[in-house]
């Protein structure tokens, strides 16, 4: 009866730590909102901290285990070899970063500096290499697109992973879990 009781308790402080890792996961992947899929890619927006510089943008990417998209593709001035090519604004000028995800979003777009509004992507900012001859990133807010984010504080960072992306979350006895974008009403 020992052994048993010895077993039961094992498997119970296994299942309590397994819940652990999962509510914080949770925690840590809280910040992280998404936005849209395109081209291949989920976008999120992340909660960063400090001032919204390209160099910042990218930090806070990496920091929540997401890719930093380029705001255009190879021919774009401001992608760079520190962001990854995920298909906004592929052989355009790239002049309009976001463009797709807030026409995805809102279905227009703010041209020459008008106001469209636009909540959901309110105060998120994506990477620009050497934009403006400094560090800024590029970001929306109050519907305006591309305010100079080297000057704003605080706010979200584009990311990016590959659709479909499994994220693991830990293993058990051998189990290995994770969390799964899931679409459609969830039954049983």
């Amino acid at each position: 009866k020992e052994a048993s009781t010895d077993l039961k308790s094992v498997k119970m402080w296994t299942f309590l730590r397994l819940m652990v890792a999962v509510v914080s996961m949770s925690a840590c992947t809280s910040a992280a909102t998404f936005l849209a899929t395109y081209s291949g890619y989920e976008y999120y927006k992340v909660q960063a901290s400090g001032p919204m510089t390209s160099a910042n943008v990218k930090a806070t990417c990496e920091a929540a285990g997401y890719l930093t998209p380029c705001p255009g593709d190879h021919n774009c001035t401001w992608s760079s070899d520190d962001c990854v090519q995920t298909g906004l604004q592929r052989g355009q000028s790239c002049h309009s970063p976001m463009r797709e995800i807030f026409l995805t979003l809102c279905g227009g777009y703010p041209e020459h500096n008008f106001a469209y509004p636009c909540p959901a992507l309110d105060g998120v900012y994506i990477y620009m290499a050497d934009w403006r001859n400094y560090d800024a990133s590029c970001g929306f807010e109050d519907g305006l697109g591309c305010v100079d984010g080297d000057v704003t504080m605080n706010r979200f960072a584009l990311c990016a992973r590959p659709a479909g992306q499994q994220v693991y979350l830990t293993t058990v006895d051998g189990w290995a879990f994770y969390k799964v974008r899931a679409t459609g009403a969830m039954t049983s």
